[in-house]
């Protein structure tokens, strides 16, 4: 009989254990704004951009654009900031580094040009999704002037996402561009670091004689 009344009260605390266990899961859940059992799909291109470190760019500059592209723009953003921390950490040395024009280049492309870009884009993608909707909702013309009128759509279409395609690869240049100076600028930080060390090797080789 005892034997039966601990098994019965181990089943019964594991049981207890397992409800209050999962009261509480539900309860943390619900607490960080998550509802258990629920999942909702996402496209990659409807999330939020993740935050800059050094490019100024607007959420409605990079809404919408290809996820090869954040990704390009989140290499050169990183690049970028490694380029700012490596002058700051030299002028705190008590170096001043000067700006060469492949800098200044880099610089205004970051701040001007990138967003220009981006901005006509971002037109250009609003005035293609007008153009669709204009192109696919309901017209008065039946019968022939339907086909004929269906017919210029697929053509205006071809045409923008033709253009389309042309304006993102204009972006892609751009990007590369400005990725193709920023590695060429870090290397010449790591080159100049390199000499130093290489000048203090010479100079304590010659203290040493």
């Amino acid at each position: 009989m005892s034997i039966i009344v601990t098994v019965g009260v181990g089943v019964a605390a594991t049981m207890a254990v397992g409800y209050i266990g999962r009261k509480g899961w539900l309860a943390f859940h619900r607490a960080v704004g998550i509802t258990p059992g629920k999942m909702t799909y996402v496209e990659l291109t409807q999330l939020p951009p993740p935050p800059m470190l050094q490019l100024s760019l607007a959420n409605s500059q990079l809404q919408g654009l290809p996820i090869v592209i954040m990704e390009q723009l989140q290499r050169i953003d990183s690049k970028a900031d490694i380029l700012q921390q490596w002058r700051s950490e030299r002028i705190e040395a008590g170096q001043t580094p000067e700006i060469s024009e492949d800098e200044f280049v880099v610089s205004k492309l970051l701040q001007t040009r990138l967003p220009e870009l981006l901005d006509s884009y971002q037109q250009l993608l609003r005035h293609e999704r007008r153009l669709q909707q204009v192109a696919t909702g309901p017209g008065p013309l039946q019968g022939k002037s339907s086909n004929a009128k269906s017919s210029q759509t697929q053509l205006s279409q071809q045409d923008l996402s033709q253009q389309q395609a042309q304006a993102l690869q204009l972006v892609m240049e751009l990007l590369l561009n400005i990725e193709d100076r920023l590695d060429g600028l870090l290397q010449g930080c790591q080159n100049d670091a390199l000499q130093q060390l290489q000048v203090m090797q010479r100079y304590m080789q010659q203290r040493q004689d």
